[in-house]
């Protein structure tokens, strides 16, 4: 799993709620000491580059996560692995950083999980949606991921796929200072993943590689892959971070357009029962 940094809920309290101070930081450093870093071998961005990327902090753990429309983020289902009660769970938009105090923050309204997560084979059908208290305000640092609807991006010819992720950088690392961190990796073809990581796939599944220098990592888990800004993936696991020879795998969004559009119908369809405003539907756009 990519996203294995866990946090004592107390600590991430404070630092949701309150400027961490020098004290925290140091703490939360030592903690981490022994976790494995998060994006491997990237630059600096700003939210703006990457608007539809958000956080999700869900009892301890951290996740990424994709803007899908004002109501609905969509993650790896294996970010629920540990807590599926939504009354711990956290949205956080709009920001470059961790522990930032001008972040947006949303409750969750309820999730769903992918029904054959974890069938046939681990970590299959890893994909999952979020569904908000209230809508996020799309702008400049919160907009829509647009799924893609081709699968020319398929191809070991495609080298420009963009990563993101928050946090650490390197291996016992500390916190960095940069906040949203992206890397570029190239497409590896399904048979040559499955021998290189000595493993099965599913077709849901699809590879990405960085020659062992760049990588997704611990804490980038649900996030979205980019190929010509659309969205093709989410992060989803892998042996190691940036191991050379060890393609990471990703779930492959194209694969569960329809399963999407559905869940999300549902949601608004539900909603507009619930409140008895039709207009919400409205809300998508």
């Amino acid at each position: 799993m990519r996203y294995v940094i866990r946090f004592y809920m107390c600590l991430i309290f404070k630092a949701i709620v309150c400027e961490p101070s020098k004290e925290f930081v140091n703490t939360f450093n030592n903690m981490i000491l022994t976790v494995e870093g998060k994006l491997i071998g990237g630059k600096a961005v700003t939210i703006d580059k990457f608007p539809s990327s958000v956080q999700f902090f869900n009892q301890g753990n951290f996740c990424a996560g994709t803007i899908l429309n004002s109501w609905t983020v969509m993650t790896a289902a294996h970010c629920f692995d540990f807590n599926k009660n939504v009354e711990n769970m956290l949205i956080h938009v709009g920001t470059s950083h961790m522990y930032d105090r001008n972040a947006k923050v949303h409750e969750v309204d309820y999730i769903v999980i992918h029904e054959d997560y974890n069938k046939p084979l681990p970590f299959a059908c890893d994909i999952a949606l979020i569904f908000l208290e209230t809508p996020i305000e799309l702008n400049n640092k919160t907009k829509k991921g647009i799924i893609v609807n081709t699968n020319k991006w398929m191809s070991t010819k495609e080298k420009d796929f963009e990563i993101t992720g928050w946090g650490y950088t390197s291996y016992g690392g500390s916190l960095s200072k940069l906040g949203l961190m992206m890397a570029v990796l190239k497409y590896v073809s399904w048979k040559k993943c499955e021998k290189m990581n000595n493993l099965d796939l599913s077709s849901d599944m699809f590879c990405l590689y960085g020659d062992g220098l760049t990588d997704t990592c611990q804490g980038d888990s649900g996030g979205s892959v980019l190929w010509n800004k659309m969205v093709v993936g989410i992060v989803s696991h892998g042996e190691g971070c940036a191991k050379k020879g060890k393609p990471s795998i990703y779930t492959n969004v194209l694969y569960f357009r329809d399963w999407i559009k559905s869940k999300v119908k549902k949601f608004f369809l539900e909603y507009c029962e619930r409140k008895g405003a039709i207009t919400y539907i409205a809300k998508t756009n």
